[in-house]
């Protein structure tokens, strides 16, 4: 049963968020409490609770004898901040570089700001001064661009207490479960699926695959991965599936040791498009013709990927799409919480881009 602290809360952050968001104007007059509780569904101590902490925090002005009004600063561009924390690091390969512009992008067309920050520096900091930072600067939300918690990350004790809405972007699908914050993620394990069925679609029964050191192969182990092959009436030949880590020359020594087995595969799925960059080198290394002599598939969806000769076929996952979905969500939190007061798992659909690296149809 939803406790009185969880009602306000949500009550403040979502009339918080008209407010930010302009759904209620600067200057203008909330409806009587009584109406206002009967609209959003609450009772009159539970608005009470929520109006004062709005007046608290400067968002509203209550006027005796004339009503409650939308205080003008507190619709002001100042007061709406989307606080971004990635992962850091510099490797090309980490989806944070190409989703974290994209929040800033997507929060700029919303008159919103983004105050970016790695996870190791959020984490120097008290939870004190983060919650008077969040206070301070108007921070409505985090979007944390990290993912496979444990549930013990200190960063996670941080973030919640900044008391705003948290969503997890680019998460894994057991995130939201985990963390009792709310997570945008894709089926990892539908991806890799899709891409087999791609590649089997196209007449290919040997492939190769390449899977990343500790991460498995998207979501599947080893034997689940030979029986999808199997499902999809390919080859499933342990020898034909490998992982490594991303490094170029223990990629390119993978692709070697695949084309030096008598059984030649037909087809690459790579681990990423970052994979398949290094695929394309070994490749050009054997003097292998791509799609001619081996079909290549990539999955993550890196927007330079279709720079490549030829183009990589990929399974989209679409960071410019997670980006646009974090920002809806922070301005809207209130959707993407349970009744237990637990963040919902929103799913996002991937695509599938076919290439010239996948074309044309293996002839047999």
């Amino acid at each position: 049963m939803e406790t009185l602290e969880l009602k306000k809360d949500k009550v403040y952050l979502g009339l918080k968020q008209d407010i930010l968001s302009g759904r209620l104007p600067s200057g203008g007059k909330l409806p009587r409490e009584t109406d206002l509780a009967r609209e959003l569904g609450v009772g009159r101590i539970t608005l009470r609770a929520s109006l004062d902490r709005l007046e608290n925090d400067g968002f509203i002005r209550r006027i005796h004898g004339k009503g409650t009004f939308v205080y003008p600063d507190g619709a002001t561009t100042d007061a709406s901040t989307i606080m971004v924390i990635h992962g850091g690091g510099s490797g090309f390969e980490l989806p944070w570089h190409y989703i974290v512009p994209e929040i800033t992008r997507c929060a700029t067309e919303k008159q919103l700001k983004a105050f970016i920050m790695t996870d190791s520096a959020i984490n120097m900091f008290s939870e004190l001064d983060i919650k008077a930072f969040a206070k301070s600067n108007h921070i409505i939300g985090i979007a944390a661009v990290t993912n496979h918690f444990t549930g013990h990350e200190p960063l996670l004790t941080k973030m919640k207490s900044a008391g705003v809405p948290v969503v997890i972007t680019h998460g894994a699908p057991d995130d939201a479960e985990v963390t009792g914050l709310s997570c945008i993620a894709v089926s990892e394990k539908d991806c890799w699926e899709a891409a087999i069925a791609h590649l089997t679609g196209l007449g290919h029964q040997r492939i190769a695959i390449i899977g990343k050191t500790g991460a498995s192969f998207r979501e599947y182990s080893l034997p689940e991965t030979l029986k999808l092959l199997k499902k999809y009436h390919a080859e499933p030949d342990e020898a034909m599936v490998r992982t490594t880590e991303f490094d170029r020359q223990q990629i390119v020594e993978t692709v070697k040791i695949f084309f030096s087995n008598p059984v030649k595969p037909t087809a690459i799925l790579c681990f990423s498009d970052f994979y398949a960059i290094y695929v394309y080198d070994a490749l050009k290394e054997l003097k292998l013709r791509i799609p001619q002599d081996v079909a290549v598939m990539g999955i993550c969806g890196y927007p330079d990927a279709r720079m490549l000769n030829p183009p990589l076929s990929t399974i989209d996952y679409g960071y410019a799409e997670f980006a646009r979905m974090a920002v809806e969500m922070l301005q809207n939190p209130g959707k993407w919480i349970d009744a237990a007061g637990r963040g919902k798992l929103r799913l996002k659909p991937f695509k599938l881009i076919k290439r010239q690296s996948t074309e044309p149809k293996l002839k047999t």
